[in-house]
């Protein structure tokens, strides 16, 4: 399977590097001020990586919005920015939690989606945000923080589209590797 992988300037998107090196997978890896001149065609799947900043400015998220509006076939995953970006262009607002999490370990509550396939209901995950997305009806929420129920996980309805807040790439978070596993198999 061929992936993408779109660099928004972090540095956790090394942790989803060596997960998808492991777990035996070929990438290419792009910035996301590249994102534009990608063929996604080449692609099964992509994946949308932390970064820095807010989904609301254009400068923060490069040319992703290009590469996601001609990722028609392809699945996508968005991890804290990238599950920022992708609940946003579905319709979500974003607005500046109450109290930021920046290495906080937390307790996540999912329900039914192929991404926790094998995980228990509840599991500890590391959150690095201070920006949280809204609910509406084109995505179907599917996991929320046990502290302060925030949504930390949503899908598409034709489930091509998932995003996770949390970070299951850090190596406090609980089922990470199985997470990612899981979309790049199940979804």
């Amino acid at each position: 399977m061929k992936l993408l992988v779109v660099n928004n300037h972090d540095s956790f998107v090394y942790n989803i590097i060596q997960i998808l090196g492991k777990l035996g997978n070929s990438y290419d890896v792009v910035n996301n001020e590249d994102a534009d001149k990608v063929k996604p065609e080449k692609y099964e799947k992509i994946i949308i990586s932390p970064g820095p900043g807010t989904p609301l400015n254009t400068k923060d998220r490069g040319n992703v919005d290009i590469l996601l509006d001609m990722a028609v076939d392809q699945h996508v995953l968005g991890v804290c920015f990238g599950h920022q970006l992708l609940g946003m262009r579905m319709g979500s607002e974003i607005r500046v939690m109450d109290e930021p999490m920046h290495g906080e370990v937390d307790v996540m509550i999912h329900s039914d989606s192929p991404l926790y396939k094998g995980i228990p209901r509840e599991f500890q995950a590391v959150r690095y945000h201070s920006l949280a997305i809204s609910g509406n009806d084109s995505i179907v929420v599917d996991c929320v923080s046990e502290r302060d129920g925030a949504i930390m996980g949503f899908h598409s309805t034709d489930m091509k589209r998932f995003g996770v807040q949390f970070h299951p790439e850090s190596y406090y978070s609980e089922y990470g590797e199985k997470i990612i596993s899981n979309f790049l198999g199940a979804c």
